[in-house]
């Protein structure tokens, strides 16, 4: 059991940076079982005074520990804790501004009159040198007799449906959605024919 105790002790003491040290001389008034400790440069550490050893196999074993306690508390006190990242605050949502001005949307293709009997005008726009109006047509022509004369220059641009238009001096054109032309004031001019089955949509923009 001794020396189980020895090799424990002495193990304890090699893992610490020490050197255990027994006594073996068995004078009379001598330090027979004593132990002591010697650093890594063979200096006396603990349990030795002069050439005799002081401290039983119990010091030692307390020594060692309380060494281990010391260094390890001295570790874990000089160990930096690690301060938590600091989480940047996430950026207020923008609030919209609220919006002064609501938006009419209007269709010039809904709704259509009928336009059955006569065509329907309906004004759009009408500002200083300017106005400008929508007109469907359902079967209706000019009178040859009756051309139409403006006072000031037109636009025209076919919408919808199919018509037919000739100015003073010029032959009939025929127009398709997308077809647009230029009435000077003054020229006298026929709708010769719109289509009959659906609503023919004009815009016309009179400047002047």
């Amino acid at each position: 059991m001794a020396n189980e105790r020895d090799d424990a002790l002495r193990e304890m003491a090699t893992h610490r940076g020490f050197r255990l040290v027994k006594s073996r001389r068995r004078k009379p008034g001598g330090d027979f079982g004593r132990y002591g400790l010697k650093d890594a440069d063979g200096k006396p550490a603990f349990g030795m005074e002069g050439k005799g050893l002081k401290a039983s196999a119990d010091e030692i074993e307390a020594f060692l520990r309380d060494a281990t306690r010391a260094t390890w508390g001295k570790s874990a006190g000089s160990a930096k804790r690690r301060k938590p990242p600091k989480l940047e605050p996430k950026p207020k949502p923008k609030l919209k501004p609220k919006p002064r001005l609501k938006v009419k949307v209007d269709n010039l293709l809904a709704k259509l009159p009928a336009a059955k009997r006569a065509e329907a005008f309906t004004e759009l726009l009408s500002r200083p040198g300017m106005r400008l109006e929508r007109i469907v047509s359902r079967g209706q022509a000019t009178p040859e007799d009756d051309p139409m004369v403006q006072g000031r220059d037109e636009w025209v641009l076919l919408l919808e449906g199919a018509a037919g238009i000739r100015i003073e001096d010029s032959n009939e054109v025929s127009l398709t959605p997308g077809d647009h032309l230029l009435i000077a004031a003054g020229q006298k001019h026929w709708v010769t024919w719109t289509a009959k089955d659906r609503p023919t949509v004009w815009l016309a923009l009179h400047l002047g």
